[in-house]
């Protein structure tokens, strides 16, 4: 079995940018297409709410596969990964 990794942090804030909440994405493993979905609902509720989805520590793999999706709507911040 392959141990949790850390994929990214997603903070959805609100419509004035205050924090609504906080989440670490994580799992077995590498991030896969799955998880680009898993980011693309998150930032469909963010939005819904009002708000959007801000990612942080993003791990370099998951970063390369959002840019291969496209525009999800979720906003990428900062290069460092979790764990450094």
């Amino acid at each position: 079995m392959c141990p949790v990794k850390p994929w990214c942090r997603v903070t959805v804030v609100g419509p004035d940018g205050m924090p609504l909440a906080t989440l670490v994405l994580e799992g077995p493993g590498e991030p896969d297409v799955g998880t680009v979905d898993d980011v693309a609902r998150l930032s469909l509720a963010a939005s819904r709410l009002g708000g959007r989805a801000i990612l942080t520590h993003v791990l370099p793999t998951l970063r390369e596969l959002l840019e291969l999706a496209g525009p999800l709507g979720a906003e990428i911040e900062g290069q460092a990964e979790l764990g450094e």
